[in-house]
């Protein structure tokens, strides 16, 4: 296991000089941290402040991240109508709910048609940045967690070259991200958050323990804790964990021809799990790294989310080139004034009083081109509208075939699992179908070895209840251990309600029950 520190040259980033400070923000935790003049230090609340840079982060189980290829020859003015539409077809996107999409090639080759799409849902997205946004007023950046990590090779921390896959634990959702030659190209959740592991671990060992207590033997021990009943329970639990990242990978490397994963780095919310990364060597057999990137940040905590970090690096980047990072934002920050609607007409509004009142034909020529102006917008306007009938009729007819399309498939998922249930039964009947004879066969041979007579079998399915008939009593008990210990694998249960003398004959009767596998 190694660690991976990777310490900055600049004193001062000069990107920053736009900005005050870069706000960071935890949307799941509500975490926040200031970086300013190299220093990352964690804020009490939010205020707003026009000279801030507001950004956060949405995790994958708040989204949908998925490939499509739109196929050569498409126009860049139909590409975003092909992917809106091809989503909803492929996705089984829900017809009833708002999605914002955004996407963007998934390599640098020229003549590839894939890309990778980023689609939210409006209400969740409210509903996670609502008392956020009340604070800040605006977020200038909302980034897909998965695409935090291209910071790594942005500012030159890893190599962009071979395929490397990050795993990050947080308290709502864990979640593998694999990048290729420095470039995004898959990420998946996985059903292992921290609080999802603590939850089954408590199951597992069949108590409710403190959850501060766990969390605190988890940062401080980890899998290699001096308590064996917390460590064997870890390790079993990371164990499917890793099952569920082996999965992915396998995945990922045929859909994407990646030959193999050079680099696995961990992280954590609460800091490097001790163990996980020999635990994770082994299990996959890649070189596995803590992720651990500081940037030469100073900050007095003993541990900082490792996302925050992302975040205050990604501001950076976007910063410096805006055009190069997907933006998830329902709350940009407004355009300044002279940009905005209101301030262009205000702008116009007092020239066109100064021209008015200074020279007269100077009012007259602004307000003709004015006019012109308005004309040519309306025939726009006439033509664009006509173009957003036509799309959304498209759209409508699509998700008419779509919602006809999924209501016959549930009618043959019906057929297809009524008759699977039946072939499965027939199967079942014919191949694990026990033979009463054979029973019956073993009964009366096991019975005359013992000098054992039986008066009456009576059977329902595979439970059988004898009514024997001894002359001695030590007879009928050598046979039923010996049934015991001779079909040991085959009965589930056996018991012999009792053993009488009868008076008349001076015989011995029991009444013994085997209930067979």
């Amino acid at each position: 296991m190694v660690d991976l520190k990777i310490m900055s040259t600049q004193n001062i980033d000069s990107r920053i000089k736009k900005y005050k400070n870069i706000i960071t923000i935890n949307p799941y935790t509500n975490s926040y941290y200031e970086y300013k003049n190299q220093e990352l230090k964690k804020l009490e609340k939010l205020v707003y402040n026009d000279k801030n840079f507001i950004i956060s982060y949405i995790s994958n189980k708040d989204m949908i991240i998925a490939s499509l290829d739109v196929g050569p020859g498409i126009d860049e003015d139909e590409l975003e109508d092909t992917l809106f539409m091809q989503a909803y077809e492929e996705l089984g996107l829900d017809e009833e709910k708002e999605y914002s999409i955004k996407y963007q090639k998934r390599d640098n080759d020229e003549l590839s048609s894939v890309y990778n799409l980023f689609i939210t849902e409006e209400e969740v997205m409210e509903s996670r940045l609502s008392t956020i946004v009340e604070e800040t007023k605006y977020v200038d950046l909302l980034i897909a967690a998965p695409l935090l990590y291209k910071t790594l090779y942005t500012n030159n921390a890893l190599e962009d070259k071979n395929a490397h896959c990050y795993v990050y634990f947080t308290m709502k959702d864990s979640f593998v991200s694999i990048y290729k030659d420095g470039d995004f190209i898959y990420s998946k959740s996985i059903e292992f958050s921290l609080e999802q592991i603590y939850e089954k671990y408590c199951i597992l060992i069949g108590e409710k323990v403190d959850e501060r207590e766990f969390f605190e033997i988890l940062e401080s021990e980890g899998l290699k804790s001096t308590n064996s009943l917390f460590q064997q329970t870890l390790m079993k639990l990371f164990g499917e964990v890793f099952l569920q990242i082996n999965d992915i990978l396998i995945y990922a490397k045929r859909a994407y021809g990646i030959d193999s994963i050079q680099k696995l780095l961990l992280g954590s919310v609460k800091g490097p799990i001790v163990g996980l990364g020999d635990y994770g060597y082994n299990y996959l057999g890649i070189p596995t790294f803590n992720l651990d990137f500081t940037f030469d940040i100073k900050n007095d905590e003993w541990y900082v989310d490792q996302l925050q970090y992302f975040m205050v690096k990604s501001a950076l980047d976007t910063i410096q080139d805006p055009d190069k990072t997907i933006n998830l934002s329902l709350h940009p920050r407004p355009p300044v004034f002279v940009k905005r609607a209101s301030g262009q007409f205000i702008i116009g509004t007092v020239m066109a009083s100064l021209l008015a009142i200074g020279v007269p034909l100077g009012y007259l020529i602004p307000s003709y081109m004015n006019d012109a102006y308005n004309l040519k917008l309306s025939a726009d306007d006439q033509i664009l509208s006509a173009e957003v009938e036509k799309y959304k009729k498209i759209l409508k007819d699509k998700q008419l075939i779509i919602k006809a399309d999924k209501s016959e498939l549930k009618k043959l998922e019906s057929i297809f699992e009524g008759k699977a249930k039946t072939l499965t039964s027939i199967y079942s009947k014919k191949v694990n179908y026990k033979f009463k004879s054979g029973f019956l066969y073993r009964f009366g041979k096991d019975l005359k070895k013992f000098d054992v007579h039986v008066e009456q079998i009576v059977s329902d399915e595979d439970n059988y209840t004898l009514y024997l008939l001894s002359t001695d009593e030590k007879k009928m008990t050598k046979y039923i251990k010996y049934v015991s210990k001779e079909y040991f694998k085959n009965i589930k249960n056996i018991d012999i309600k009792r053993i009488e003398m009868d008076d008349k004959d001076f015989s011995y009767r029991g009444v013994l029950k085997v209930e067979y596998k």
